[in-house]
């Protein structure tokens, strides 16, 4: 994830392939590593603003410079990217506020997101498609939720919370998804159990009942040294054959204790009250 000379990750016409090293990815990761922004990084936040922003306010892809056909509303990346920025300082920044009030325009009638619609006929949200979205507005203080941002959150958290966070009534899902249960860092655009109990909690759910089984699921996972192993990274789980799944960026070792994901769990528990802290 190398930045060339010139100050960007390539290529120049497009941030978001190839996938993993191209802007769109490194920007995720520093973001959620609270990594301090420099110019460097604005510089490439910039650039993706510039060649990934539509008239709508949603974040596309292709970029304006590819030739890969029409350019479409991508609520994944935009969820995204709208947590990203936030976290890199452009919470107040007008093209980022044009994103944000995009992001209801797309939920569909069961209170979730697909990336798949409208260009192919749905039936119902996905998991990953519409923690994105939730993510975003959980980087957003509440004081600053509208009325219409409120209505999109409480829908979209619903379509989790109905499904207890990780049990889905499509077997398709079932059959082809089974490492939602597993706990992974970094996350970029999936899901898991505990990167849905992180925001729906941060969203205000902490007291939702619905959420219980998938909190005593992350308590069983906890280790007698009071940590959380890493249990997967999405580049090695499902993007490559095992011999080839080596990580553009490896944070840490699958199967070993992970500080990130320890974090992540405490954040969880501690807004549950599941856990506490001492504070002397």
């Amino acid at each position: 994830m190398r930045q060339q000379r010139e100050g960007f990750w390539p290529p120049k016409e497009t941030c978001y392939r190839p996938k993993w090293t191209s802007a769109v990815w490194p920007l995720m990761l520093l973001a959620e590593l609270a990594v301090p922004v420099d110019d460097r990084i604005k510089a490439e936040v910039e650039r993706f603003l510039d060649l990934h922003q539509l008239e709508s306010g949603s974040f596309a892809c292709p970029s304006k410079l590819e030739e890969r056909g029409k350019r479409w509303d991508e609520p994944c990346l935009t969820g995204n990217m709208i947590r990203t920025l936030i976290r890199l300082g452009y919470a107040n920044d007008r093209r980022l506020r044009r994103a944000i009030d995009w992001l209801p325009v797309q939920q569909l009638e069961d209170g979730g997101w697909n990336c798949d619609f409208p260009e192919k006929k749905v039936k119902h949200s996905s998991f990953m498609s519409t923690i994105e979205p939730l993510w975003a507005y959980s980087e957003i203080p509440r004081s600053k939720w509208t009325r219409k941002m409120k209505r999109s959150i409480e829908n979209g958290a619903e379509f989790l919370l109905m499904h207890h966070l990780y049990k889905s009534d499509n077997h398709h899902w079932r059959d082809t998804y089974p490492f939602f249960t597993h706990l992974h860092f970094p996350m970029y655009y999936y899901y898991d159990v505990l990167h849905g109990l992180r925001v729906l909690t941060r969203l205000g759910y902490a007291d939702d009942e619905r959420t219980r089984s998938a909190v005593h699921l992350l308590l069983s996972k906890l280790r007698p040294d009071g940590r959380w192993n890493l249990e997967g990274d999405w580049f090695r789980e499902v993007d490559k054959p095992p011999e080839r799944r080596m990580p553009p960026v490896k944070v840490e070792e699958i199967g070993e204790a992970s500080k990130w994901v320890t974090l992540n769990a405490f954040r969880v528990l501690a807004e549950t009250g599941d856990v506490k802290f001492r504070t002397n």
